[in-house]
């Protein structure tokens, strides 16, 4: 099975991106299902000129395991030209764990999935700080229009917890030497 962690939070609109409704961006990029009627957009003007926002994600349990990891974000360029470039980071708190690099965008919305390596994966400690990054540029200064549909972060369910009998354990104090009531002791994790 999977866990997905999805916006729950702005933590910052730098690039001024706009909503499709209301005034929060992670509330119309949060769906389960996908859903290209709400979004969160921006025009590009300057050339090089990034566009940027950061939304929190809600927590998920760790999974004890580094593979399996990754990040998703529905994007396009409503104009279709090539000329706008979007970036998706996978941050935990300030600290960058996972980069999509350079994505050029198509006119219709698509996934742009990024897999986070073991090492990548494994340096994330705290799975209740996690973030997403957009960084949006456009390349030809035609205020090409990018768009963000959905964005979130997956990773396996955490292991069951390990119950019942994990091992058999011998207890010096309680051996045939000592006891007669003499048995292996059971322990559990």
């Amino acid at each position: 099975m999977t866990q997905y962690a999805r916006p729950d939070s702005d933590i910052s609109n730098a690039g001024s991106w706009s909503p499709s409704t209301g005034t929060d961006l992670f509330a119309v990029i949060d769906e389960a299902a996908t859903n290209d009627s709400d979004y969160v957009t921006v025009d590009g003007g300057m050339v090089g000129a990034a566009k940027t926002f950061e939304v929190a994600l809600g927590a998920v349990t760790d999974p004890e395991v580094d593979t399996g990891h990754k990040l998703v974000v529905r994007a396009n360029d409503a104009a279709g030209v090539g000329a706008v470039d979007l970036t998706f980071i996978l941050k935990q708190g300030s600290t960058t764990i996972a980069s999509s690099g350079t994505q050029t965008m198509s006119s219709a919305p698509a996934n742009y999935t990024t897999t986070l390596s073991d090492a990548e994966a494994a340096s994330i400690t705290d799975y209740s700080d996690l973030r997403i990054h957009v960084s949006g540029v456009d390349n030809m200064g035609m205020d090409a229009t990018m768009s963000v549909f959905q964005a979130f972060f997956e990773c396996p369910n955490a292991l069951a917890p390990a119950g019942g009998i994990a091992g058999i354990a011998y207890s010096p104090a309680r051996s045939a030497a000592s006891s007669a009531s003499f048995g292996p002791t059971q322990r559990t994790r």
